[in-house]
């Protein structure tokens, strides 16, 4: 995966009401026309939330979100919205499997393939712990199999420090422990540092992250 040092963050802290003990994190990509980015903390621990993941797949040949996040412990919830039948196709991409492979997987490791047909039942899953997001695994993506242009995008965590941005590249991070914490973040199938980012106790931190 790409790490970029001269990807940096942008941090202003705005104290807000007293009695938190922890801060939150908003901001915004520096290029939200590159795409939807999903940006997290490294090096804090905290409990992951009771928080389902849907894919679903609607009519027009797209996969709903195109990106999400998913937590360890937590279902991937499938669904199939069109008047066909489609499947999931969850590929663990691998990322440096190339490296020390000579005969590396095409499309990365197989995590679930499911097969829906139009009008069927939504399908639940399980995430794995070795789903989650590492430099040595990578992100997963979704296919469908008879039609390898509709694609999607998923990150897992086993931490509550990560967020999807919205259409106009915003995001927040609420409860992260006070501290200096490195910023990292996905965009267009590439993951970057963002810097390290000092978030201020019962305050919020204001950050741009990406390329200025």
């Amino acid at each position: 995966m790409l790490r970029n040092a001269c990807m940096v963050v942008t941090a202003v802290v705005l104290m807000a009401a007293s009695g938190a003990v922890a801060g939150e994190l908003r901001g915004r990509m520096a290029h939200p026309e590159w795409g939807t980015a999903v940006v997290w903390v490294e090096g804090v621990q905290g409990d992951v939330p009771h928080q389902e993941t849907t894919l679903t797949h609607v009519r027009g040949g797209k996969f709903r979100p195109h990106v999400a996040i998913g937590f360890v412990g937590n279902d991937l919830v499938f669904r199939n919205k069109d008047s066909r039948m489609h499947n999931f196709h969850l590929n663990l991409r691998l990322a440096r499997h190339k490296a020390v492979s000579d005969r590396a997987l095409l499309f990365g490791a197989t995590l679930y393939n499911i097969a829906l047909p139009a009008g069927s039942k939504e399908v639940r899953r399980p995430i794995k712990p070795r789903f989650r997001y590492r430099d040595e695994t990578g992100f997963i993506e979704v296919t469908c199999d008879p039609h390898p242009r509709e694609r999607a995008f998923l990150l897992v965590f086993d931490h509550p420090f990560a967020a999807v941005t919205a259409e106009d590249g915003t995001f927040s991070i609420p409860n992260l422990p006070a501290g200096s914490h490195p910023v990292r973040y996905w965009q267009g199938t590439k993951v970057a540092d963002g810097g390290v980012v000092k978030v201020s106790e019962s305050g919020v931190t204001e950050v741009v992250v990406g390329k200025q």
